[in-house]
């Protein structure tokens, strides 16, 4: 069943007044909301935190937040969100209805419906409520009160024409597909510029067997949304219905074109080049769906009647055999093997399948009279039918500003931080990824002369400036200042030489052995220069696989980190608010592989810096790699939160997988 996307209505959010704020504050109210207008999520969730620091006991910032959390699919942060604004404020209407919203999208479907009559009870009069809690009542299949909740909406606000289209979409479950139709027509007149509105009285069409009026609509919503992959699925599929072969192949081709990795369209494709005698093309459309659902049953069947057909009975054998394997009670595969088994004069084991088949059409038969079929797939279907995407969830959603959660990142944990070069015209502008009072009064004790921070962006700096630092340091230490033998290793380190960087860490610990800095440093070289020796010829081990990858877990190399925990040791031991010091501690206990400790590392690191988003994004895959999705979600959630926006991709991949 399709689902159309809930809506945000801005009008009621953005009349919100704030008249307990000062002007600044009502100004960056102002400043967030027009960032989630214009799809700039993160940059309103920063404009949110700012008022939030100031005014906690706000109860707007925290929906709004909420809001901007939402549409980056952190559904779980925006949960959390809405729940402290109605802590703020129990009388909150907005903040319970879009705590439903939240709720929902987590298949959490009774608090949502408790979340919509709480609503409700406060304003009965709110046509969002009725027509939110309508998607969750269809969600729980409970379409004869979803459509009253439809119906409701559009009582109190006669022109919501997504509550006429979702409407349509439960009139269609209770197979009413006149009133679905109704519904769309209704739509259609409010919006004759919906795609949504005539792409779905296209695709009801269809299913009521009008299909060069489905055409006729598919047409009109594609002048309107001429690149949307749903329709033109649906409309190749209508011309197919009406013996339009050659437009259908044309919609199928455009797409491929537009979305190469598009499945129903390889699949679609293959099924009407078979069809049309274009056997190997066939072969070719269903290979590539294979790469992309490579344990479907159906892709295997349909490319072995294929093979049948041109002749190569042993491969069709091996993809009606692939295809059993997968679904034990594939009676058609066993019938299809059994025809090509006989085709090879193997006549034991066409009989044999051919038995087999028929006694799993029995079972069937058997369960369909008992009343028991619901609960299984009809093997004996015809499995040679077109797939029609508007079915279905959409496959691909487009890429727009703001939704940082659809670019594709690579996930691997959060570097370590090191002491590094900071240049005057940062430490001037306030430009530093973190503030550490510490090395502050370091840099302020040797005049700024070089100045350090903490980072872990590890840029190269240039040649001049290193040499020229080295050359400085080289200086001081004939001058006897030992702690220039810190300066000296921390430029080598930045610049990758690695053992002239230990060397010189080696001299600082032994003329100062109480130097927790020179200890940290000597650690992130020894960290960086074994991690260096590991990727040539070998993964990073940065990298953590997530479940559904860990088939080559037991052959990953496990790597020796003692001697820089043994630093990372003696660092904290000199210092036990060394924040930075337990987080890289924790990388390497996460990189080994003694995730226990790593996640005590992190958990130190946050208690000493609650704003800490890299140790929250580390424990986040920490915790995801060992399958604790509920723990991961809310420490990317925070993560993200706090700008740290790889957090957003990692989660609509991982945590909202099976939602």
């Amino acid at each position: 069943m399709r689902l159309f996307r809930i809506l945000i209505f801005f009008c009621l959010l953005f009349s919100v007044k704030f008249a307990s704020a000062q002007l600044n504050t009502e100004n960056l109210l102002s400043k967030g909301r027009n960032a989630i207008y214009f799809d700039d999520y993160t940059e309103a969730i920063t404009k949110f935190n700012e008022i939030i620091r100031v005014k906690p006991y706000l109860p707007e910032p925290y929906l709004f937040r909420a809001l901007a959390k939402y549409y980056l699919e952190d559904f779980e942060g925006a949960e959390a969100d809405y729940t402290k604004a109605i802590s703020i404020n129990p009388n909150y209407t907005l903040a319970y209805l879009y705590r439903g919203v939240a709720n929902n999208q987590l298949s959490r479907y009774n608090q949502a419906l408790k979340d919509f009559d709480m609503a409700e009870e406060l304003n009965p009069n709110n046509a969002e409520i009725f027509a939110n809690r309508g998607i969750t009542l269809a969600a729980l299949k409970r379409f004869k009160d979803a459509e009253a909740n439809y119906t409701k909406a559009i009582q109190i606000k006669k022109d919501m024409i997504g509550a006429y289209l979702n409407r349509a979409i439960v009139r269609e479950q209770m197979d009413d597909i006149k009133g679905a139709i109704a519904d769309c027509n209704k739509a259609v007149q409010l919006n004759n510029f919906s795609a949504d509105a005539f792409g779905h009285r296209a695709y009801l069409k269809y299913k009521n067997k009008e299909y060069k009026e489905s055409v006729a609509d598919y047409e009109r919503a594609l002048k309107i949304n001429p690149n949307d992959e749903r329709l033109i699925m649906g409309r190749g599929i209508s011309n197919y219905a009406t013996k339009n072969l050659r437009g259908a192949l044309a919609d199928y081709d455009r797409v491929i074109e537009l979305n190469p990795n598009n499945a129903y369209g390889y699949y679609n494709r293959a099924l009407l080049k078979s069809e049309v005698g274009d056997f190997n093309s066939a072969i070719e459309d269903f290979n590539m769906v294979l790469d992309m659902n490579p344990d479907n049953m159906l892709i295997y069947f349909n490319r072995g009647l294929v093979k049948a057909d041109i002749g190569d009975n042993l491969g069709a054998i091996a993809d009606y055999t692939t295809a059993i394997e997968i679904y034990p009670d594939f009676a058609k595969a066993y019938l299809a093997r059994s025809s090509s088994k006989q085709e090879i004069k193997d006549i034991d084991g066409a009989i044999q399948d051919r038995n087999q088949g028929l006694i799993i059409i029995e079972k069937y038969k058997k369960m369909k009279n008992e009343g028991a079929m619901a609960a299984f797939v009809d093997t004996t279907e015809n499995f040679q039918r077109l797939i029609d995407l508007n079915s279905r969830d959409k496959v691909v959603e487009e890429i727009i500003k703001g939704r940082v959660q659809d670019k594709f990142v690579t996930i691997k944990l959060e570097a370590d931080f090191h002491i590094t070069h900071l240049s005057m015209d940062s430490l001037r502008a306030g430009k530093m990824q973190y503030y550490d009072q510490e090395l502050m009064n370091f840099n302020q004790k040797h005049n700024y002369s070089p100045a350090f921070t903490f980072s872990n962006k590890h840029s190269l700096f240039s040649k001049e400036l290193v040499e020229k630092q080295i050359n400085d340091a080289d200086l001081q230490i004939k001058a006897g200042d030992s702690e220039a033998y810190f300066f000296k290793g921390t430029y080598e380190l930045s610049n990758k030489k690695f053992n002239n960087a230990i060397a010189s860490f080696n001299t600082c610990i032994e003329k100062n052995k109480n130097f927790a800095f020179a200890y940290f440093n000597r650690a992130n070289a020894i960290v960086d220069m074994t991690d260096y020796i590991q990727s040539i010829g070998v993964n990073n081990h940065t990298n953590l696989r997530m479940n559904e990858d860990k088939k080559g877990k037991d052959y990953e190399i496990i790597v020796d980190y003692s001697s820089a925990i043994s630093d990372y040791n003696k660092a904290i031991k000199l210092n036990p608010d060394f924040n930075f010091a337990y987080f890289n501690r924790g990388n390497t206990y996460a990189k080994s592989k003694q995730f226990d400790k790593a996640i005590s590392d992190y958990n130190k690191a946050i208690e000493l810096d609650s704003r800490f988003k890299e140790a929250y994004y580390n424990r986040g895959l920490v915790y995801l790699y060992n399958n604790d999705k509920t723990s991961a979600y809310g420490d990317l959630s925070k993560a993200g939160e706090l700008g740290l926006l790889d957090a957003y991709n990692v989660i609509k991949r991982y945590c909202n997988k099976d939602k």
